[in-house]
């Protein structure tokens, strides 16, 4: 069976509390991906949650009774990444800090948060992601063969070593691996975990997109890649089954083409891309890995208000500096104001405000929103849960 989600933006489901349990095996998740399974989103822009009356209720989940982000009972995190500094693995109960830097999160905030308020069994989470990575080069999996590089890739001399091809995936199953192997290790990671009891692998959790939406050679390989890369995954760690979720890029929104800016990316062909994977799965692997495999839009969870200022700011800052280095007049500057609804150019008071407590990155980065990545990640939780049932 398989399914394509898209969870409302502003529906809370009520889950039951659980007290420390180390009831029946550890259930293990893997969150894989690139910068956005990395994280953007500073702990200082939660309170946005409050802004939105279908939304304040989550904030009472993430916070503490000190107004501090919660710190998960009875699930825990180790997450391999890598940077300007090297590669780092931290690890320890879910909580802030698992994302850009020990400030920030990504998915697996909300995730972890809403999974372990709804099973009794201790939970581990296995995060391997890095940032400006493609699935048609860097996470390349071997069922999908050599990477063939485009014409223009030939004509530059700018074709792929051969050794990079599918390096992360390899680097990711390897971590994945040795993490579970490790018993003492697992025993030191989760105080609650009974080797006698072992773990269940328990879902794959794929949060990818922007590297490959960039080059049309990746896109047109997109979907094949994706199906590929699925039953890899379960032929490796041997659960054909696994539950399996596809987030789906959703820079701009479910809609990006009717938004006003950066018209050139291709975001929606991409996004349909990701989907047809999803779609087309089951035709294409063999009985046993059919099935469990679904898609979760991050799309409505994206701050579209906000992004409106990110713009604001991002155009009227660059034409300022032009008119400033006389690159264009001042009647232009107005004139490019009037075309976008700018106004003079200046944020207001509540365009800054929101800004200043909303926002702590890009828009490639969901803005840096925790409004949008809590949501995310509560709405990848329910669908896990859900594909569990199953």
């Amino acid at each position: 069976m398989k399914t394509v989600i898209r969870l409302a933006a502003t529906a809370i489901t009520a889950f039951s509390f659980h007290a420390v349990s180390a009831a029946g095996p550890l259930k293990v998740y893997i969150l894989a991906g690139q910068s956005n399974m990395q994280g953007s989103a500073h702990q200082h822009t939660f309170s946005a949650l409050r802004d939105d009356p279908a939304t304040a209720g989550l904030l009472d989940v993430v916070l503490n009774r000190e107004g501090d982000p919660v710190v998960c009972e009875d699930a825990w995190i180790t997450y391999r990444t890598g940077g300007r500094d090297g590669e780092t693995v931290r690890q320890g109960k879910v909580a802030i800090g698992y994302g850009f830097d020990d400030q920030r999160i990504g998915p697996e905030y909300g995730f972890g948060i809403f999974i372990d308020h709804a099973i009794d069994e201790p939970v581990l989470i296995i995060k391997t992601a890095w940032g400006g990575k493609s699935l048609a080069v860097d996470f390349r999996p071997p069922g999908a063969g050599t990477y063939q590089p485009s014409a223009n890739e030939i004509e530059r001399g700018n074709v792929p070593e051969v050794e990079s091809v599918g390096h992360y995936y390899r680097e990711m199953i390897r971590f994945v691996q040795s993490t579970l192997r490790d018993t003492e290790g697992l025993k030191k990671l989760v105080p609650t975990y009974d080797a006698s009891q072992g773990y269940e692998l328990a879902g794959f959790v794929w949060f990818q997109g922007w590297n490959d939406m960039c080059n049309r050679h990746h896109i047109d390989q997109y979907t094949d890649n994706m199906i590929h890369f699925i039953r890899d995954v379960r032929q490796q760690f041997d659960t054909p089954t696994l539950p399996f979720i596809v987030g789906i890029l959703g820079v701009y929104g479910t809609d990006p083409d009717s938004r006003k800016f950066d018209k050139g990316l291709p975001v929606s062909e991409f996004r349909k891309a990701q989907f047809a994977a999803v779609q087309q799965y089951d035709q294409y692997v063999a009985a046993r890995f059919r099935g469990n495999v679904i898609a979760v839009d991050s799309g409505p969870f994206y701050d579209l208000q906000l992004s409106d200022i990110y713009w604001k700011r991002r155009l009227t800052g660059n034409w300022k500096q032009r008119v400033k280095q006389g690159q264009m007049t001042p009647e232009t500057f107005q004139k490019e104001c009037d075309r976008y609804g700018f106004g003079d150019g200046e944020l207001t008071a509540q365009e800054q405000s929101i800004w200043d407590r909303c926002a702590s990155n890009a828009e490639y980065h969901y803005l840096g929103s925790g409004k949008t990545f809590i949501r995310f990640g509560k709405a990848l939780a329910e669908a896990m849960l859900q594909l569990e049932k199953q």
